[in-house]
């Protein structure tokens, strides 16, 4: 069913309006809006000098070669990678250029010589030495031999153009690292706290939800389990972000003057901690999920017994694990309030250190109920196992110490 005219109407308005908002999310508050209006703002003004700044020193009539490489280079959101691709860009177009002076050589043709730069520009573009901007080398080739005619087969005017591209890359490089430079630490320091706190309220309810019922409850269960790997999704992007960051500080001015923190003794080991840890906290929502789903079979079909014995979660065990579940996501609200607590030069207990003493008490408690002690067969004891063993290696991420060894 096509859409209604009131429908298309509400689109296009939505349409519209959306460039004017963006301009006043960017104006209201920094975030991605304004970042993206600054690096737009950098780019012009590179542009615009490294086209006079050709015009001045080269006295070059239609130098575009050196705004594009500007324009290339400052869009490079962080300046380590402006200054690494600078290398990469001046090879690219160079490579473009002097693909072009061949062709023109050769042929007389300007088809033959857009055929013959396409088809070579395309290989050569897989070289491992181009990057990504690879395509980029048949790009620059076909529009030499396109508008240059005659002028792209003087080899003075290859030195030129290259020349042109050498004033464009110093240019973008000194904007972008001179103008505002980007430094990306808030953001992953925001989507880090962020994950951390979004997985102590999801162990929390988890707890609570045990220690109430004495159970698992099938429709919770779920829900945990997709929260839980939504929030692993989450977690990893956070880690990206803190990469992100670290990179941003890379040859960076802004970090020398404000001798701001280095991410990757800060925001590193916290958010590999919490990625590992979200990882666990679904292997503990899958356990329980079986958990629930055994306990409802069991339901369903109570002349039956499972093993010889009572299935699901023994009550001793619930309680102990619901305080667990409690001390992993204290250590997440750690994390939450002070990323640095999991930096190795911090000066205190590790977050999890309360989960690794508890994780021992129980241990020794599921020990005390293994069938050997009492000759008792539980179909809950192979869920148990799962949830002692996901909940271990979340103790083992956060401290670097597996339960009942010493310091």
């Amino acid at each position: 069913m096509a859409p209604s005219v009131r429908t298309l109407a509400r689109r296009a308005r939505r349409q519209v309006l959306r460039p004017p908002r963006f301009l006043a999310r960017a104006a209201r508050a920094s975030g991605p809006e304004r970042e993206a209006v600054i690096q737009a703002a950098k780019a012009a003004v590179a542009a615009a000098l490294a086209w006079l700044l050709s015009r001045w020193v080269l006295e070059s009539p239609q130098p575009w070669l050196a705004p594009y490489a500007a324009v290339f280079l400052v869009v490079q959101v962080t300046i380590y990678r402006s200054v690494r691709d600078a290398g990469q860009q001046l090879a690219v177009v160079a490579t473009g250029v002097v693909l072009a002076l061949v062709a023109t050589l050769l042929t007389d043709q300007v088809v033959v010589g857009l055929a013959v730069v396409v088809l070579v520009g395309m290989l050569l573009s897989r070289l491992r030495m181009f990057g990504e901007h690879g395509q980029w080398v048949a790009v620059t080739a076909l529009i030499l031999v396109s508008q240059a005619g005659p002028e792209a087969s003087s080899p003075v005017s290859a030195v030129v153009r290259l020349a042109e591209i050498a004033v464009g890359a110093v240019v973008g490089v000194v904007v972008n690292m001179l103008v505002l430079p980007p430094v990306y630490q808030r953001d992953a320091t925001a989507a880090l706290t962020g994950v951390a706190g979004r997985l102590a309220d999801l162990l929390r309810r988890m707890a609570s939800s045990l220690r109430e019922d004495q159970e698992a409850r099938a429709d919770l269960a779920h829900d945990w389990l997709h929260r839980a790997r939504g929030l692993a999704d989450e977690a990893r992007r956070a880690r990206d972000s803190a990469s992100w960051a670290r990179e941003s500080l890379r040859l960076n001015p802004v970090r020398r003057r404000q001798r701001t923190a280095d991410p990757a003794a800060v925001l590193g080991p916290a958010a590999d901690a919490v990625v590992e840890v979200s990882s666990h906290v679904v292997d503990l929502c899958e356990a329980t999920v079986d958990a629930a789903e055994q306990q409802d079979e069991a339901r369903a079909d109570e002349d039956e017994t499972t093993e010889g014995g009572e299935p699901g979660l023994d009550p001793l065990f619930v309680g102990s694990f619901a305080d667990l579940l409690d001390h992993l996501a204290a250590a997440m609200e750690e994390i939450r309030d002070d990323p640095a607590a999991m930096s190795p030069q911090a000066d205190r207990h590790p977050p999890g250190t309360g989960a690794l003493e508890l994780m021992s008490a129980v241990h020794r408690e599921a020990a005390q109920r293994l069938p050997g002690s009492t000759g008792e067969v539980r179909a809950g004891w192979s869920v148990e196992g799962a949830l002692l063993n996901a909940a271990q290696r979340a103790v083992v991420d956060l401290t670097g110490r597996r339960p009942g060894s010493s310091e």
